[in-house]
């Protein structure tokens, strides 16, 4: 996806630039507050977790009429119980400057805020400063607290999409193609439950749902498209630091299944890797796990069945790759991005500079960033076991 943004913010990027954090403060569609910059703030994004965006920030507001900005109950400019929050990053180096989307949230907790006063022999005591700190969530949460009264089941079963749009009541983007749903489909009626429909509807679709810097929901593909944008390693790059994880944990090489006929009599299935460095007869030696189901019912579907688990186990290991870089508005969750390396550049030499090499190509799947000038993210690269 990558967040919109013009060619010129991505040199400036690796550059000395300054960041501010602007926010313009709703009350439903009402804009109340406009263009405060935060002193401090954090931004963070999971995408494992439910609500995939988070963050807090503290403003320091100054009194236009000795009014205060520190909420009181239901009452205020950031009361939890109704601010919206549209965050903006300005980019700015030399006479360049642009304004970064960075989204929508959600006021949840307001942890401190503290008024400065001054007096006057005219009109008293009166506000002259607020300082304000805000928690704030994504979007997700506004479907996470609306949960479903009663048992529930979509009205029609023709369109993911169009029941997406029912359940969330929000703009949702077709990313991939839109598939039927299975009969059956019950939401839940536990505390979240709405959210967990969601996902469930995305799962539908081969996606995992995000809600991207429009306010709108899209989904992320579970099997990772091209490249978006790029992170480099070297004199000229973006990455600090790189770390490395290898863990053999959930590499099963063998897969064990046991199952029932129609008449309950048992089913064994095994499927091992009989070849090549993952072998069971290899130096990786065995590693084996277990599977049972009542859906196979004959020995021909619970071979299938552990060939295919097999498969999967190999064919769809990931690991994470931690990365600290030099902070950028640019990335979302879900953006699939390269990691290069240029080996022996010279920068002095105007001559011949060396490609810059692919080295590894993963998912962002958390990212963390605050006022300084290092993020982190984490990728999410798939494991090549061949």
């Amino acid at each position: 996806m990558v967040r919109a943004h013009t060619s010129g913010v991505e040199n400036v990027l690796t550059g000395s630039h300054s960041a501010r954090l602007i926010i313009d403060v709703f009350h439903g569609s009402d804009r109340v507050m406009q263009g405060v910059e935060a002193t401090d703030w954090t931004l963070e994004g999971d995408l494992t977790r439910d609500v995939k965006f988070s963050g807090s920030a503290t403003f320091a507001y100054q009194s236009v009429s000795g009014e205060s900005a520190v909420p009181k109950g239901t009452d205020g400019v950031f009361s939890p119980f109704k601010a919206r929050l549209l965050l903006t990053m300005e980019i700015a180096a030399g006479g360049f400057s642009e304004l970064i989307t960075l989204g929508w949230a959600r006021v949840v907790t307001v942890p401190s805020g503290v008024d400065y006063f001054a007096d006057s022999h005219n009109f008293g005591r009166f506000v002259v400063a607020s300082i304000v700190q805000v928690e704030f969530l994504g979007l997700e949460e506004n479907v996470r607290r609306r949960g479903f009264r009663y048992p529930e089941q979509p009205p029609s079963l023709t369109s993911t999409y169009a029941e997406l749009r029912r359940v969330t009541g929000m703009t949702v983007v077709q990313t991939v193609p839109d598939k039927a749903l299975p009969a059956g489909i019950t939401y839940d009626t536990s505390e979240g439950g709405r959210l967990k429909g969601v996902q469930m509807l995305w799962d539908n679709l081969g996606c995992v749902g995000v809600i991207n810097s429009t306010g709108a929901w899209v989904g992320v593909p579970k099997v990772p498209g091209d490249p978006v944008g790029t992170l480099a390693i070297g004199p000229e790059g973006t990455i600090i630091d790189m770390g490395y994880e290898a863990d053999t944990d959930t590499v099963y090489n063998c897969v064990v299944g046991t199952f029932e006929d129609a008449d309950r009599n048992p089913i064994y299935a095994v499927a091992e890797v009989l070849d090549g460095p993952l072998a069971t007869s290899g130096l990786y030696e065995e590693n084996t796990t277990y599977y049972s189901s009542s859906t196979p019912t004959t020995q021909a579907t619970a071979n299938a069945t552990v060939r295919a688990l097999l498969s999967q186990s190999i064919g769809g290991q990931t690991y994470q790759v931690p990365i600290t870089c030099i902070a950028t508005p640019l990335i979302e969750l879900g953006d699939v991005l390269e990691v290069t390396e240029t080996i022996g550049f010279d920068p002095e030499l105007d001559s011949v500079r060396p490609e810059a090499e692919v080295i590894l190509q993963g998912r962002a799947i958390h990212y963390r960033m605050s006022k300084g000038a290092l993020m982190d993210v984490t990728l999410e690269v798939q494991r090549s076991l061949a």
